[in-house]
């Protein structure tokens, strides 16, 4: 029994692993989702730089008052 399925499992590795889609397709995944978390996070901090330096300018334009 399990001779069949180590068997079934080694063909169908064979059969997708040399498939050119299959391949096209888990290299394309592999490049982008990397790519589309790190684009995320650069977003982000890119968004919240922009905001710290909007309020430093902001801030040099209206000054507190010290009592």
């Amino acid at each position: 029994m399990e001779i069949i399925n180590q068997e079934i499992t080694q063909e169908i590795l064979r059969i997708t692993w040399r498939n050119p889609a299959f391949m096209a397709i888990a290299i394309a995944l592999i490049w982008l989702i990397p790519q589309l978390l790190i684009r995320k996070i650069m977003k982000d901090k890119y968004k919240k730089r922009k905001i710290e330096k909007q309020k430093e300018k902001i801030g040099k334009l209206y000054p507190k008052v010290l009592k």
